[in-house]
């Protein structure tokens, strides 16, 4: 099996993590975006989740389909992804909430220095280690092993009066003239 087969995708992060499977540390999505950003060609356009994957290792490699035309702003296509994945998260740090929001028009050069700026001290090492960590987790989710494959259902308990259940444990009073 190749690197690529046995990678995941940004698209499996966001299903993955949208759904509260694996969590998602806004720091991650900073590095996961700034990897993002690096691999990625400023006259590409969009960047396509489906097309952003990130291997057992850490590495993130973007690999598309040859196209005629090229639609979109690969720039304001990057803040949007660091957006999404920041919401996924559900928190946010405010210099990386800062970059997401801004206008794109500056260039993939100077949102990848804004996204160091925010995860200063830049650690890619760590930052690669944690994207390792994230992909094996979605892997295992995706084939249904490991703790967070399968959430238990919401709803009610079972009743205290099934044959096999134990009978709830009464607190003792504390008082000895009640005995």
């Amino acid at each position: 099996m190749s690197s690529l087969e046995a990678s995941i995708t940004l698209e499996d992060v966001f299903a993955v993590v949208e759904a509260k499977r694996v969590p998602l540390a806004p720091e991650l999505a900073g590095y996961l975006s700034l990897e993002i950003a690096d691999g990625t060609d400023a006259g590409s356009g969009d960047v396509d989740p489906k097309t952003v994957f990130i291997s057992e290792e850490g590495t993130v490699a973007l690999v598309r389909p040859k196209r005629d035309s090229v639609t979109g702003d690969a720039e304001a296509s990057v803040r949007r992804l660091l957006s999404k994945l920041l919401d996924a998260s559900g928190s946010g740090t405010p210099a990386l909430t800062t970059a997401a929001k801004r206008k794109p028009g500056n260039g993939l050069p100077a949102l990848v220095e804004e996204l160091e700026a925010a995860l200063i001290p830049v650690n890619r090492a760590a930052g690669r280690r944690a994207l390792a960590r994230l992909s094996r987790e979605v892997k295992r989710v995706l084939l249904g092993v490991g703790r967070n494959a399968s959430i238990a259902p919401v709803g009610p308990r079972p009743v205290a009066s099934a044959p096999h259940a134990r009978p709830p444990i009464r607190k003792k009073d504390s008082d000895p003239s009640r005995a």
